[in-house]
């Protein structure tokens, strides 16, 4: 009798894993199907893709309707995980809904009718404002139900799938309040309430500055009720003014830092000197200003790479006072590299046919507008790379492009932050065939100080039979530069070294960042490696932004952290738990990375810990 008891419990007890295991994993497969329908990071979506995750999240809540489910919800810790994926799956209808109204309110940005003949439809870029806020509110409400959720009964299964949907919806929701922060001031900026003008900064990166490249060709372009005219697009010599250079209103640290280059002077050509845009911002509208008679209320900064991905996939530009036609994607190189050849060096031709180059990039922007999504996405790329930016003046207005990345505002690392620049000081436009490598690497204790450091590694791939004006003097290919790494503010710096030896350098702060640098001279052919070591104090988390410098060819980068057991990594690829992880790629955009203390707790800290014992070394 006793015998019968025990297995008629044990066949109860197998039968009740087995149902709750069915009606949990059936539900988790159908909540990571819709999380995966949803993925990519973006808000537009296909029909299709919104059909499909709107099935899977209804046929998740069938299954917590359906029989297995009644009969052993009541369960300890199965209640509480059958609670926790319906309360997503509930939550996550409202995003999949609000997904729906955003994409078909965003086809009219498709539409011929919203960029026509050199004007925006303002009421086709309002109309976004709202499903913009549903899918934040949306969104919201998901994240926070995640959070709640989240507790010490779920098994790990279950935990591992919330932390990836959390992952995903706190980077849509952001997306989304970047996306109302914007179209909240965007009729503003195009002019519904008054006339606004843009100043428009032309660069040049095969010579470098902090903010890119020299400053080549300066415009503007004026905005009213949407209607989009261009100004007069000019060399900067054109507008430079007679030494002795005037100098303009400047903010302090660009002052300090960049004044030795006569930045803030009527000099003109060594303005985009500081990787801090805004600052830059500020002095090309007082020099826009005083060369004009003109006040802007913000400043475009474009370089090549920026302008290429502005202009329409089939389009073609004539080069002035040539036979040759370019597309889009051949406009880089051509200015980068065979405009010395064809247009000559210092000769006038080559900057009034690159200048009115520039001019007719923007009159075909105009001309046919830039609503696909192919050229939207095209633009954000290259605006995330940093060729592409803008800085506004009114607050409200500077706060929605700071919020969106699109005003490269340096600011203040969380904890820690890398950024190398190169400054060309020798006035050749060799940086064409300069190739970066950056590595980035930190051991974090916790308690004690974390010990970091920023290496690059600059080589000079000059190739032979260039023209004079490029190369500029010999020895032939010469690099002068200064290298600067920047490093947070309150870094103890430890150690400045060039190819393994100690090197005297200079600093200075800017922003929440302090610049280490070291001037270079760089033969053709040959390799330099500049290495910053820094303690920073023991905080109970870590936060890591890397910045781009705009190139021609973006930097390659790679990043290693070796973090306190268990602590998890969340970076580019997603949540890491590992006690190090690499991370490699190219520096295409900003890249994050935040460590802290594993936020698991009960059965799936329990888990987790299992997995760690059983990863030491037994010897």
């Amino acid at each position: 009798m006793k015998a019968r008891i025990i297995w008629i419990l044990l066949g109860l007890i197998v039968v009740t894993v087995a149902l709750s295991g069915y009606v949990m994993v059936s539900a988790a497969i159908d909540i990571a199907a819709a999380r995966r329908a949803l993925g990519g990071g973006s808000l537009r979506l296909e029909p299709g893709r919104i059909d499909n995750a709107r099935q899977h999240l209804a046929q998740a809540e069938k299954t917590f309707e359906s029989l297995p489910a009644r009969l052993v919800d009541w369960l300890p810790v199965v209640k509480q995980n059958f609670q926790a994926l319906e309360g997503v799956a509930e939550k996550s209808l409202p995003v999949v809904e609000a997904a729906g109204g955003l994409t078909d309110a965003m086809e009219g940005l498709n539409s011929s009718s919203f960029f026509q003949d050199g004007t925006i439809e303002l009421g086709l870029l309002e109309a976004l404002e709202h499903p913009l806020r549903a899918q934040t509110a949306a969104l919201s409400a998901l994240v926070d139900e995640l959070r709640l959720r989240r507790n010490g009964w779920l098994m790990p299964l279950v935990w591992t799938e919330l932390d990836r949907l959390l992952d995903q919806a706190e980077v849509l929701r952001n997306s989304a309040e970047t996306g109302t922060n914007l179209v909240s001031v965007a009729a503003a900026m195009l002019g519904d309430s008054g006339s606004r003008t843009y100043l428009v900064a032309l660069m040049n990166n095969t010579e470098l500055r902090g903010a890119g490249g020299i400053l080549s060709g300066v415009g503007s372009l004026t905005v009213r009720k949407g209607r989009v005219s261009l100004g007069k697009f000019q060399h900067y010599k054109e507008l430079a003014g007679p030494a002795p250079f005037r100098r303009v209103s400047a903010p302090q640290d660009f002052r300090k830092n960049f004044g030795t280059y006569k930045a803030d002077t009527t000099r003109w050509v060594t303005a985009t000197s500081s990787p801090d845009l805004p600052d830059v911002a500020t002095v090309t509208r007082a020099l826009f200003e005083i060369a004009t008679d003109t006040k802007t209320d913000g400043v475009l900064f474009v370089d090549p790479r920026g302008l290429a991905a502005m202009l329409p996939p089939a389009a073609t530009l004539q080069v002035p006072t040539t036979d040759t036609s370019l597309s889009p994607a051949e406009v880089p190189r051509y200015v980068y590299q065979e405009a010395y050849k064809e247009l000559g060096g210092g000769d006038p031709r080559r900057r009034e046919s690159l200048i009115d180059l520039g001019e007719d990039a923007f009159d075909l922007v105009l001309e046919r507008g830039f609503g696909r999504p192919s050229l939207l996405r095209s633009m954000a790329e290259a605006a995330a790379g940093g060729h592409l930016s803008m800085v506004a003046f009114a607050p409200d207005e500077a706060r929605a492009l700071a919020d969106a990345g699109l005003n490269r505002d340096l600011g203040e690392p969380e904890y820690d932050g890398a950024l190398v620049t190169v400054q060309n000081i020798g006035g050749n436009k060799l940086d064409s065939y300069a190739r970066r490598e950056i590595h980035h690497s930190c051991r974090i204790d916790g308690e004690a100080a974390s010990q970091c450091e920023t290496t690059v590694t600059l080589a000079n791939n000059t190739p032979l039979s260039l023209t004079p004006y490029e190369y500029q003097y010999r020895p032939y290919g010469m690099f002068k530069n200064v290298l600067e790494i920047y490093v947070p503010a309150n870094a103890d710096l430890q150690s400045v070294e060039v190819d393994d030896e100690r090197q005297d350098y200079f600093d200075h702060p800017e922003d929440g960042y302090r610049a280490v640098g070291v001037s270079i001279e760089l033969p053709r052919g040959e390799s330099t490696t500049m290495r910053v070591i820094y303690e920073l104090p023991a905080e109970d988390n870590y936060t890591l932004e890397v910045i781009p410098q705009p190139l021609v060819v973006d930097a390659s980068v790679e990043i290693e952290l070796a973090i306190p057991d268990r602590w998890q990594v969340d970076g580019p690829e997603g949540v890491s738990r590992d006690d190090s992880i690499r991370w490699e790629g190219m520096l295409d955009r900003r890249l994050r990375f935040e460590a802290g203390s594993s936020e698991r707790s009960g059965l799936a800290a329990l888990w987790e810990g299992l997995g760690h014992f059983l990863r030491e070394p037994l010897l």
